[in-house]
């Protein structure tokens, strides 16, 4: 293990259906995109597994019983955690504070951008060792894809608009106005529409 004072924290919905990837579902139907969402956390944990980076938590939505999550635990090095907050930006700071407790640095990153590889993970651990508090892999679409820090900043994560254009612009401006030092790293697409969908397609085709 390369860093053993950071962790990366996978958030994953289970892959239920009708609940996950909703957006493509009128496009590519139900089951698709159930499978899609299995695909995406086995080749995240798969990547992660291979890098060996540091540990990994497992952040489990609705909760970590599910059979895919309790399969995961027996395939791959990590801890499953449930995640626990009323919206997105509270399940992450409170994931995020939990982690700090045990590890120097924390590492925040989905299932759903495939293009998001080892590398770029390590580059953001390594940013963080370099003294910058807060570091980002922005999405193409306006969001992030991961979200890195040393220590859990609430206001990071309330009065955010996600699921918009917006998410990366604002996180910025809390930032700069609570003088917190970031740096943001070479954008990252993420898959929500068909268009994605396809070039996901593409991108893991042998």
């Amino acid at each position: 293990m390369i860093y053993p004072d950071s962790v990366v924290l996978v958030f994953a919905k289970a892959p239920v259906a009708g609940k996950v990837n909703t957006r493509l579902i009128d496009d590519i139907g139900v089951q698709a995109a159930t499978k899609l969402q299995l695909d995406f956390i086995h080749h995240r944990l798969t990547m992660l597994a291979e890098a060996n980076l540091c540990d990994v938590r497992l952040m489990c939505a609705p909760d970590p019983q599910h059979e895919t999550f309790l399969l995961c635990k027996k395939q791959y090095p990590l801890t499953l955690h449930k995640q626990l907050g009323e919206n997105l930006g509270a399940r992450m700071f409170n994931g995020i504070a939990d982690a700090l407790q045990q590890y120097k640095y924390c590492i925040v990153i989905g299932t759903d951008a495939p293009a998001l590889d080892a590398e770029k993970i390590k580059q953001a651990i390594e940013v963080l060792h370099n003294e910058t508090e807060v570091v980002f892999v922005p999405a193409e679409d306006g969001g992030y894809v991961l979200v890195a820090m040393r220590q859990a900043y609430r206001f990071l994560f309330e009065n955010i608009s996600w699921g918009s254009a917006q998410v990366m612009q604002q996180s910025r401006d809390l930032l700069n106005k609570n003088n917190v030092s970031f740096k943001a790293l070479a954008c990252c697409w993420d898959v929500d529409e068909l268009e994605d969908y396809q070039r996901y397609l593409k991108f893991i085709k042998p």
